[in-house]
């Protein structure tokens, strides 16, 4: 990787918000303050005191798929809580919370504990659209007993919020804005403000991100690659099928689609590319490491765009 100039580094934190899931982890790395916050407002309880935070937490399994948690809580009384930020839908899949809420317990009770003394665990995930299809700001899932509706009360919760349905003029919709806002100035709460202007404008702080630029800019082309990948590939089957159907042959609908595939991949790449290099954030050398295109390329690319 090439070593990243101060002015490429203020480029990137420049537009990067709380909804990027590596920044975020990096704010709140040690912020009791900031979990609480986090954890009253969207859970409703004043009471709830964060005594332990660690990020980008690994629960390592042997035989079993190993998870990395964005943000890893305790509370004063010793419940778990785990904060997952998705700004895409896709990484919130209701077996995914299921799982991440299995591996909390397998690491929470001791060996030669008594069941009961497992802790209340959280699982909760932040998105920008509505992952589970509701409606609502705000989901809490709780098991209970078919047929009757009562709580099973076996301490296990699953939360999904989403960002884009939140009610801006109450305390979650200003936390949601908080998380998409890049600008630290216009954000409701101290806590929040105070730790994405350390992070955005103190030397130490910008230092202390050093290691996680490379990070943050993979993430971004990868989402944006599959993003555009999707669209690309889901064109190129249509115009396949529609080549196909016109080329009368036996072997034309096979054929069209993968042509249209690969036509769409190259396009989703290009594309890729185009979206990056408009976001300006990203310095061009850095955009053609990342992509597999030449600097030349990338250049020719920005150009045409002017």
């Amino acid at each position: 990787m090439a070593i990243l100039s101060m002015k490429e580094k203020l480029e990137i934190l420049r537009d990067a918000t709380l909804e990027d899931d590596v920044f975020f982890s990096s704010c709140l790395e040690g912020s009791n303050e900031c979990a609480s916050l986090m954890l009253r407002i969207i859970l409703g309880r004043d009471d709830l005191v964060v005594t332990e935070v660690r990020t980008q937490k690994w629960l390592q399994g042997i035989l079993e798929h190993s998870v990395r948690l964005d943000v890893h809580a305790v509370d004063g009384d010793g419940n778990l809580y785990n904060i997952e930020i998705q700004k895409d839908d896709r990484g919130a899949e209701r077996k995914r919370a299921r799982y991440y809420s299995a591996m909390i317990d397998s690491r929470a009770l001791g060996k030669g504990e008594d069941y009961c003394s497992l802790p209340e665990s959280y699982v909760i995930f932040i998105t920008r659209g509505d992952a589970i299809g509701e409606g609502n700001a705000l989901n809490m899932i709780e098991r209970i007993v078919k047929g009757t509706g009562k709580d099973f009360c076996d301490g296990s919760h699953i939360v999904y919020v989403s960002s884009s349905l939140a009610d801006e003029r109450t305390e979650l919709g200003h936390l949601m804005h908080d998380l998409r806002c890049s600008d630290p100035d216009k954000m409701h709460y101290n806590e929040l403000r105070d730790m994405v202007s350390y992070y955005k404008n103190e030397m130490e702080g910008i230092e202390s991100m050093s290691g996680k630029f490379d990070e943050i800019m993979q993430r971004a082309l990868k989402r944006e690659t599959e993003k555009v990948r999707e669209e690309s590939l889901k064109e190129g089957r249509m115009e396949g099928e529609m080549l196909g159907l016109q080329k009368g042959e036996a072997n034309g609908l096979q054929r069209g689609r993968s042509e249209g595939r690969l036509e769409g991949r190259q396009e989703g790449r290009q594309e890729v590319v185009r979206s990056m290099v408009r976001d300006g954030s990203i310095p061009l050398s850095k955009i053609a490491e990342f992509s597999g295109l030449t600097l030349g390329e990338v250049e020719s690319i920005r150009n045409s765009l002017r």
